[in-house]
């Protein structure tokens, strides 16, 4: 199993580069962070051989957008792909318990080269959504959906989609042992301890 530690300042950034971290991700509390942050975390862990890859929110706990929002996360994605991120998390839903495959178009168009994960609000989604959630977004070339709960039920839907895989985001270490022995994940983010 990866541990891709999850920051949110850059003094955490070379705590956070060690010799078995490959990749790190980097949010400023469910938010995008600022550019500066992200053109120095990315310059560090490129030092370092380490992969960056930043979530992408115009708001905290949210994945319903309208177009304002939608064009902040659009112009949030082109800076990130300018300052070399290598990933990045986003997420874009309906009232109607549907991706937003018009706003996740538009993203997606603006992370171009970029690796793609959707955000943990596929849990907003109801389950019965999932199959057709999955289908598209493997489509589109989506690596993996990172997601905070209903691990076990997403494990069991995404074995159906070999080419998405499940990244656990946990909130603390005995979460993170938890998570390991039950579904055996490659990688899980967790914050920094």
């Amino acid at each position: 199993m990866q541990i891709e530690p999850l920051i949110t300042t850059f003094q955490e950034v070379p705590v956070a580069t060690t010799p078995e971290t490959l990749r790190v991700a980097l949010a400023n509390h469910q938010l995008t962070p600022s550019r500066g942050l992200i053109a120095e975390t990315v310059r560090y862990l490129h030092e370092h051989e380490t992969s960056l890859d930043v979530l992408v929110s115009a708001a905290p706990e949210r994945s319903e957008w309208n177009d304002a929002e939608l064009n902040l996360m659009e112009a949030d994605l082109f800076t990130c792909q300018e300052l070399g991120a290598d990933g990045v998390i986003i997420g874009a839903t309906t009232k109607a318990g549907q991706l937003d495959y018009e706003g996740l178009a538009v993203l997606i168009g603006a992370a171009d080269g970029m690796e793609l994960f959707f955000s943990p609000a596929i849990t907003q989604l109801p389950e019965s959504e999932w199959a057709t959630a999955f289908q598209w977004l493997s489509e589109q070339q989506f690596s993996g959906i990172v997601a905070t709960d209903h691990l076990t039920a997403l494990s069991e839907a995404l074995s159906a989609f070999p080419t998405l895989q499940l990244i656990p985001l946990v909130a603390s270490a005995e979460e993170q042992a938890a998570v390991n022995n039950q579904l055996h994940p490659h990688r899980i983010i967790t914050p920094l301890s």
